[in-house]
């Protein structure tokens, strides 16, 4: 009975018996030696299946003038999910398209919103936005600048949250009984579902070890699944798909972005660094991004390295407390080295940014500058 109800949250293709031969398929797309060198080494530690897809269940549009707003409904084996599509008005399809995935923040309740909604009934998300975005629904402005906006939730986030049966199975009595005094939806649900989320992550990171793989493949199994469903619709143009994100949204993107030559260009914003210097205060990350036994034969530029010949700009945070700074200046400086080599220096561009840990105005607007100069 317990392995069903985690199999039923996990998803049956991340159990153990499923193959996870995928590192041939992607060393065959590659060009250079060395990167086929890196994909031997990543696909021992990731146990994916590029060949997912998140067939659509459901749809929703909804019109809001300058944009049309499509929430989607996935379903990939047992697992369902939602993702949005954000259309520009003014624009006839085939799409150029960003895909971003979303962030961690501590923010579980909700995925994808954080990025769009601009509802004041929206408390949380509004703070939100306030405290990472510039208080603004940021994806809106590369709408109304012509590009289409998909977007998925991430397991353990939105529609893919933790579930009322294992939230009772997880959690401790006292954590449950304060959460249902609330009506599911408000300010104060949202405020201790996302704790109790927070204090299961750990319990939550051994119980996918023991399942028979790792919190990354998961992530970036539903990443693949979701990018899979966009490349089979019409309305998109193939030859021009961003992907981007900030923080976890920016590990996601480096994963994702290494691995489907159909990501064009890429940006990865304040999550970068090398793993090997993160020992001591700096080594609090979720738990979503550890990969056992990682830093054994790769590090974080390494998989950077397997997006060249195309795109990529890395967008530092100078003073973010979650990276060393020599580890951020050493890493980009690793990744440049290796686009030098493979004779493509040019398509690689970083820079430092005098602020914490967000993605603010400033860095929003050179992401759009960087997105419409190189499609």
């Amino acid at each position: 009975m317990m392995l069903e109800i985690f199999e039923k949250y996990f998803g049956k293709h991340n159990s153990l018996s499923e193959s996870t031969k995928w590192g041939e398929e992607v060393s065959n797309q590659k060009t250079f030696d060395e990167q086929r060198e890196i994909v031997d080494k990543l696909a021992s530690l990731l146990y994916l299946n590029l060949s997912l897809i998140f067939r659509e269940d459901k749809k929703l549009e909804i019109d809001h003038g300058e944009f049309k707003e499509e929430i989607i409904v996935g379903k990939v084996n047992d697992v369902y999910s939602e993702a949005v599509f954000l259309k520009p008005r003014n624009l006839n399809p085939p799409y150029p398209v960003v895909v971003i995935l979303h962030d961690h923040g501590g923010f579980y309740y909700y995925g994808k919103e954080r990025i769009y909604r601009q509802d004041n009934t929206q408390t949380f998300v509004n703070e939100y936005q306030k405290k990472f975005y510039s208080s603004l629904p940021w994806a809106l402005e590369f709408v109304k600048n012509g590009f289409a906006v998909f977007s998925p939730d991430a397991f353990y986030f939105g529609k893919r949250r933790l579930s009322a049966e294992l939230v009772g199975l997880l959690a401790d009595d006292n954590s449950i009984d304060e959460l249902l005094n609330y009506e599911e939806g408000s300010y104060e649900y949202i405020r201790i579902f996302n704790k109790i989320s927070s204090q299961l992550e750990p319990m939550m990171f051994k119980n996918i070890n023991l399942y028979g793989t790792n919190w990354p493949s998961i992530l970036l199994n539903e990443d693949l699944a979701w990018l899979n469903y966009l490349l089979q619709r019409e309305d998109i143009d193939k030859n021009k798909i961003v992907c981007m994100g900030f923080s976890l949204g920016g590990f996601r993107t480096l994963f994702l972005s290494s691995l489907r030559n159909e990501i064009k260009c890429s940006i990865i914003i304040a999550f970068m660094s090398e793993f090997r210097k993160m020992l001591g205060k700096t080594a609090r990350h979720t738990f979503m991004v550890h990969i056992p036994g990682f830093t054994r034969v790769l590090d974080l530029p390494d998989v950077a390295a397997l997006i060249a010949p195309r795109k990529l700009f890395i967008m530092q945070c100078e003073y973010d407390s979650l990276f060393p700074k020599d580890a951020m200046q050493s890493s980009v400086e690793r990744i440049k080295s290796y686009f030098v080599n493979f004779d493509c220096g040019n398509q690689f561009e970083y820079k430092f940014y005098p602020n914490g840990h967000e993605f603010n105005l400033n860095m929003q607007k050179d992401a759009l500058e960087f997105m419409s100069r190189n499609l």
